[in-house]
């Protein structure tokens, strides 16, 4: 009997461990998200109608430049993007950063959608309340599926694309819902987690560090950048509707069809990071040779953010794709 209690005992104490260490990360998170995104959105910012949310976009550079948009991926938004902003607008361009929800200081959707379909949609409704055409469009990591599915459905809106170690899913075996994706369903258990980890400023630094190479970009200032907005009313809560949208994704979409990137017939540069560990090389490979006008550039030493990691090298490899776009 002794040694049965034991054994219960051995079990139940890090059960009961791990469930107030949630709980109470669960608690830091709902005193911590108190801002509210059209109070704390940085300055120069503005919001516009974007589908069915009002998207927070940051701009650089002359109005009349041509446009580029740049589109973030998991946990990322407009702002980490101003340093190659700020470099093309001494170009003439006129550069255009979103926050796609829920990340960033756009409003989230009241239905919670957060699927490919829907978040293209949301890229395309921000296109036309900007009136804009003849658009260059970049899309980084999980930011590229909306990317690709606005491409798609609209491919004469485009002149070109840019595609950063972009996460595609591109065939991917029948949807099968396991005990993760139940899980992340039941928000009472999705919300102490995600408290716990994506949302938890904490671990920023930790989690940045687990996506790229090079670490001494990771300077305290940039990973301040990410944490900014958790601190906005209902992060958490957002989060793990987007994680539900992401594990269960059915596949549907036509970014998830290897036939369908045949009707992108634009220019696209494919840039990725030679020691990218979450998306690697070979994925973009593939992807180059599924477009009919793409070219792979590939970065030496750097991982999945090259933007971040080596921004000069990745404003280098952008601008080379720009003026061969030009015929200069």
């Amino acid at each position: 009997m002794k040694l049965y209690k034991v054994a219960v005992a051995l079990v139940v104490v890090p059960i009961i461990a791990l469930v107030a260490v949630l709980g109470g990360a669960d608690l830091i998170a709902h005193s911590r998200e108190r801002d509210i995104a059209r109070s704390a959105a940085p300055a120069g910012s503005r919001f516009v109608r974007a589908a069915d949310v009002d998207m927070l976009i940051q701009e650089r550079g002359p109005a009349s430049g041509p446009p580029i948009v740049f589109i973030s991926g998991v946990g990322a938004w407009s702002s980490t993007w101003l340093p190659t902003m700020d470099y093309l607008a001494q170009a003439g361009y006129h550069c255009i950063a979103v926050d796609l929800p829920p990340f960033g200081y756009t409003s989230r959707p009241a239905d919670n959608t957060y699927d490919t379909g829907h978040q293209a949609l949301r890229i395309l409704g921000m296109l036309d309340t900007l009136k804009l055409s003849r658009v260059i469009l970049v899309g980084h990591s999980f930011g590229g599926r909306a990317t690709v599915e606005a491409l798609m459905a609209e491919p004469k809106r485009f002149e070109a694309a840019v595609l950063v170690d972009v996460a595609l899913a591109i065939d991917p075996p029948p949807a099968e819902r396991g005990l993760l994706g139940s899980l992340i369903e039941v928000p009472a258990v999705a919300r102490p987690v995600i408290a716990a980890t994506a949302t938890n400023p904490w671990l920023t630094g930790w989690f940045l560090r687990k996506f790229t190479s090079r670490h001494d970009a990771l300077t305290a200032d940039r990973i301040a950048v990410y944490q900014r907005p958790l601190s906005v009313v209902g992060t958490t809560q957002a989060y793990g509707y987007w994680l539900d949208a992401f594990v269960n994704d059915p596949g549907l979409s036509r970014s998830s069809r290897s036939p369908d990137y045949a009707s992108l017939s634009m220019p696209v540069e494919v840039i990725w990071g030679r020691t990218d560990g979450v998306t690697p090389v070979s994925e973009g490979l593939r992807l180059s040779r599924l477009l009919p006008d793409a070219r792979m550039n590939v970065l030496p030493g750097i991982g999945h953010i090259p933007h971040v990691e080596d921004n000069g090298a990745f404003n280098r490899a952008l601008e080379g794709f720009l003026v061969r776009l030009q015929g200069v």
